[in-house]
């Protein structure tokens, strides 16, 4: 089905070229059902975002009380609270002493698609006149002391900011002062839209920008955000870009049948196992760092080889890397399923040491699968499913700093058609669950959303309840997604702050 993610007409109408997916009951012991998550980037659902300046499955634990709304604007101005400390380093005895606490497998949600602004796509200008100013390269990774302070953060997609009448510069101080009003001391930035370009400066072979990428809104979002002591996180879904799916057609991934692989007409999946691709990708985020020094890290989203299945990838790269490795075995195996994960691993780790060489965080965003019954699946069988290995790259010495765990129980319940297990305070326990998967080797941040997967987004009462719940769960940290939906829910912003801090002692 094609989808308008933008709510306002797409640039483009390709229909997907690859095969509808199949039914999970044929991947190994995963049972159905799989369904297409909903109300993700719908904007015309949503009221105009108001921000200040110029118009334009057991019973619940007990949670403790919230503060009155007279606390909030006074707590939140000078306190700081910890949600747990920062992760040790495991030792050889503490490894061998672990239990295997992993479940058994279940259900897995496919990734959603990013949305997109309309807008027309600008080519970048010729790589001529480039002033960088490189960061200063370190020996060892220089990773920030971020565990005095609880994170609180928060999701920036430009793309529902266009058309009220300010320029980049008064967009992000109007809402990095609202921001900081709020609470929030950490916000991602979309910074590559995989379908419509940059939103920051670029000059990058391949790249296009949008209109705020030609006024460096992200320029204006660091500067802004950090007078105002909110960190900025580039947040980039990868390895998608469709400038240069188009332009490269031998670095797409492919089916079985040889057809690119297109789940849906926003996909742009390129192979991570080829080696002109990692090259690619690496510059492309070498590019940002190095223009943007002030940035505070880079975080990678949802970064599958295949949503769900054994669909891809199938491309000549692939099929002769595999052929070489392991003469005599069939695609579409256990040996397989690892293989291709294993190239998306080495791609996110190659990042993840490009990000330290330069100084900055190291961050991974993905969806923690729930089974039926309100439990995780286990990291080895959304790898075989996808392609994504968390455990192998938090068993690497290049694992990244912080893992966001989305953990959204209003997407299992609609999935589901089950309110009763899958409820706010079900994210308190899926979140004590993911903490034991992560096992302190990255610090863990609990990704929620407003958004509506089918059953009704999150009004201001029951993200309160969400994020209280969250909190309880023992995370480093709280991310929220997105600024545009909490702009446009009412009380969602008051409920976050109480949330907030219904947790201070």
């Amino acid at each position: 089905m094609q989808i308008d993610y933008t709510g306002r007409g797409m640039v483009t109408s390709e229909s997907s070229s690859a095969p509808a997916p199949e039914s999970l009951e044929s991947h190994p012991s995963v049972p159905p059902p799989y369904a297409e998550p909903r109300g993700y980037g719908h904007a015309q659902d949503l009221q105009t975002p108001s921000v200040t300046g110029e118009p334009e499955a057991g019973a619940p634990e007990v949670l403790p009380a919230r503060p009155s709304e007279r606390e909030v604007s006074s707590a939140l101005a000078g306190r700081e609270h910890s949600f747990g400390p920062a992760p040790e380093k495991e030792t050889a005895s503490s490894e061998a002493a672990r239990a295997n606490s992993e479940p058994p497998p279940a259900v897995a949600s496919a990734p959603r698609p990013a949305p997109a602004p309309t807008t027309v796509l600008v080519p970048a200008p010729e790589p001529q006149t480039a002033p960088r100013v490189s960061p200063p390269r370190t020996s060892t990774p220089l990773r920030q002391a971020w565990a005095e302070e609880n994170v609180r953060s928060v999701r920036f997609d430009a793309g529902y900011y266009y058309g009220r009448a300010r320029s980049a510069r008064q967009l992000a101080d109007d809402l990095t002062r609202s921001w900081s009003e709020q609470g929030v001391n950490l916000v991602y930035f979309y910074a590559y839209n995989r379908v419509y370009g940059a939103r920051y400066a670029t000059r990058y072979p391949g790249n296009v920008m949008e209109d705020f990428g030609r006024q460096d809104l992200l320029g204006h979002m660091i500067r802004s955000a950090h007078a105002r002591g909110i960190r900025v996180v580039a947040w980039l879904y990868g390895p998608q870009h469709k400038q240069i799916w188009e332009s490269h057609p031998d670095w797409r991934q492919q089916t079985a049948d040889g057809r690119d692989y297109r789940p849906d007409g926003e996909s742009y999946f390129l192979c991570a196992n080829n080696p002109e691709v990692m090259q690619w990708w690496l510059g492309l985020v070498d590019d940002l760092l190095t223009s943007y020094p002030d940035l505070d890290g880079i975080d990678i989203a949802e970064s599958q080889v295949d949503l769900w299945g054994d669909h891809a990838c199938y491309c000549d790269t692939c099929s002769g890397q595999f052929a070489s490795r392991h003469p005599g075995q069939s695609p579409g195996g256990a040996t397989w399923r690892r293989f291709r994960a294993e190239g998306m691993t080495r791609l996110l780790l190659a990042t993840n040491r490009l990000a330290h060489r330069y100084g900055k965080e190291a961050h991974i965003t993905t969806v923690f699968t729930a089974r039926r019954d309100g439990t995780l699946m286990a990291s080895q069988d959304v790898r075989d499913a996808t392609g994504f290995d968390l455990e192998g790259l938090l068993s690497s010495p290049d694992r990244p700093d912080v893992v966001q765990a989305e953990l959204i129980w209003q997407q299992w319940a609609a999935l589901y058609n089950d309110e009763v297990t899958f409820t706010p305070d079900w994210t308190r326990r899926a979140i004590r669950q993911a903490n034991t998967m992560v096992r302190n080797r990255a610090r863990l941040i609990a990704h929620l959303e407003v958004t509506d997967f089918g059953c009704g987004g999150l009004d201001g009462s029951n993200l309160g309840l969400t994020v209280a719940a969250a909190v309880a769960g023992a995370p480093y940290g709280i991310d929220i997604y997105g600024t545009h939906l909490l702009d446009s829910t009412e009380g969602a912003t008051r409920e976050l702050q109480m949330a907030w801090l219904s947790f201070a002692e």
